[in-house]
């Protein structure tokens, strides 16, 4: 054991320890930043090795210091996924649900870049992983060896001992602020971890879900047995049509859209709901509009599933409707189709796409679209129809984006598209620095889709509500963005989209700025504004 430790070196492990534990996001990026900040775990840490080495007046061995190394490392682990997660997709880690979806997400990796590039990036983090445990195993071989120096043992406790005393004089006190010279414990984060989950596993989290019983009595006759579309326009959120977002750039397919409208007589009804999903998560809010129960956790969604609750394909059922899904992403088994009761699901599949694929979800929804409609929009002899459509080319990460066929006949050919028209690369492209400009691409592409269906549908007068599940990632839609996104009624006859007026729309394609409320209210006002009984409702008020 050495008697002398160089000053410089222990200042240097004490930084380099106290940092892998307070280090922020470089928003909105993966990577990390520093911040003069404390850590209280590094303090901990710090006393733990002075009183030790006063205990046993030892060093450590190598088994030890690794052990110890490999506890400080799932710290640091869980400091980066702390504070990267919420800069990335705009909302904290959860992950007793999120790890769940590790495997598909895998595979959906494997299934578009191929075994080599995975293979590469599980490499780097291997490697990445390994060089912080040696370096952390170093850093606490130094302090170690710097404590078994009794002046320097004296020194460290007494520095980590006036460090946690700082903290504590803190948190107790109102007057005293030295807490906010400390970053969030990691230890925090754990604990209400792994309290979710086992209140999870123990069934003791509460899913205020209402009773079946508690329904809305509707049968829908005002819509006159006309077609009836849900589009979910993915990761279409408020920032699109607000003062800071991407409306000047959208301008070209805007016009497009409302040159449709009003060639071909479509009314529009616009307003500003909150989802209860921030950058992911869609089945959360495609379960709130279809149930009206706000569904703003996976277990209260989980909850839903295994009730007889009555949703909106129910209601169009008992009205007599044919009701589908076209849910192109759809590439696995879906057991919550059971609950919808759909009577046909369209998943990647059976659309049956022989075109370029375009990144992880391959089909372009111009495709799903004109596929599906080619096969069941145009049968004359059919009942009315209810789709709900789950689109996917404006999902993370946006690009590459299929260019827009404006002969809906070809995007059904073996020959979709001229090659000059094609971007470089049909491979997923994951890109921080250009997620903006490839979300306004998907965006521009799903309005100019929008644009087209309006055209193309316009005899049969169907009613159209289009609405985005949620914003965009943390990365695109900006810091501190609202839960807010849009929706959108189209309908050829005025009369049949009054309610919604009535209910606060704005007429046209912009938003007046307010919200209505949260999603689940829409669920009831879909219901009781194509009920029969409205029209007298609404003459009583």
């Amino acid at each position: 054991m050495r008697e002398w430790i160089k000053p410089v070196g222990i200042v240097a492990a004490l930084i380099f320890l106290n940092t892998s534990l307070s280090f922020h996001n470089v928003w909105p990026t993966p990577w990390i930043t520093v911040r003069p900040e404390i850590s209280v775990e590094a303090a901990v840490i710090l006393l733990c090795i002075c009183v030790y080495s006063a205990a046993f007046a030892s060093s450590v061995g190598p088994k030890t210091r690794y052990l110890v190394a490999t506890l400080l490392l799932l710290l640091v682990i869980g400091r980066y996924v702390d504070v990267t997660a919420p800069s990335l997709f705009g909302r904290p880690v959860y992950l007793y649900w999120d790890v769940q979806h590790v495997p598909r997400v895998v595979a959906m990796i494997l299934d578009s870049t191929g075994r080599s590039f995975v293979f590469g990036v599980l490499l780097l983090i291997v490697a990445t992983i390994i060089g912080l445990l040696f370096g952390l195993s170093q850093i606490l071989r130094l302090l170690w060896e710097a404590s078994q120096n009794p002046k320097l043992r004296f020194l460290l406790s007494s520095l980590s001992l006036s460090i946690l005393g700082l903290y504590v004089v803190g948190m107790a006190s109102r007057d005293i602020n030295t807490e906010r010279w400390f970053s969030i414990p990691v230890s925090y984060m754990y604990t209400r971890q792994l309290s979710f989950t086992y209140d999870a596993f123990s069934k003791q989290i509460p899913v205020d879900l209402p009773v079946p019983s508690v329904v809305i009595e509707s049968d829908l006759a005002q819509l006159k047995s006309r077609d009836t579309y849900l589009f979910f326009l993915e990761s279409y959120g408020a920032t699109v049509l607000g003062k800071e977002g991407f409306i000047k750039s959208l301008n070209p397919a805007v016009e497009v859209l409302l040159e449709s409208a009003d060639t071909y007589g479509w009314h529009i009804a616009t307003a500003l709901y909150e989802s209860p999903t921030f950058g992911g998560a869609s089945w959360l809010a495609h379960a709130t509009l279809m149930t009206g129960i706000w569904i703003d956790r996976q277990e209260k969604y989980q909850a839903l599933m295994t009730t007889e609750r009555p949703n909106l394909a129910t209601y169009f059922r008992d009205a007599g409707y044919r009701t589908v899904a076209l849910m192109p992403g759809l590439k696995m088994l879906w057991p919550e189709g059971a609950f919808y009761g759909y009577d046909k699901i369209w998943n990647a599949d059976q659309l049956k796409y022989t075109g370029p694929e375009f990144g992880w979800w391959r089909i372009p929804d111009q495709y799903s679209l004109a596929h599906f409609y080619d096969v069941e929009g145009t049968d004359s002899s059919r009942n009315p129809l209810f789709v709900f459509f789950a689109t996917i080319s404006s999902h993370m990460p946006f690009a590459p984006i299929p260019p827009y066929q404006e002969n809906w006949d070809r995007i059904l050919s073996y020959n979709p598209y001229d090659e000059k028209l094609l971007p470089l690369g049909t491979g997923p492209s994951v890109n921080p620095k250009t997620a903006r400009l490839a979300y306004e691409k998907a965006i521009d592409y799903e309005l100019r889709l929008l644009a087209g269906f309006l055209r193309k549908t316009a005899f049969q007068k169907p009613v159209i509500i289009v609405l985005g599940d949620h914003q965009p990632p943390a990365l695109v839609s900006g810091r501190g963005a609202s839960w807010l996104v849009p929706v959108h009624v189209f309908a050829r006859d005025e009369a049949t989209i009054e309610p919604f007026f009535q209910a606060g729309f704005a007429r046209g394609f912009e938003p007046t700025g307010l919200t209505l409320g949260r999603l689940n209210g829409l669920h009831e006002l879909i219901l009781k504004g194509f009920d029969s009984s409205w029209r007298a409702q609404a003459d009583e008020k």
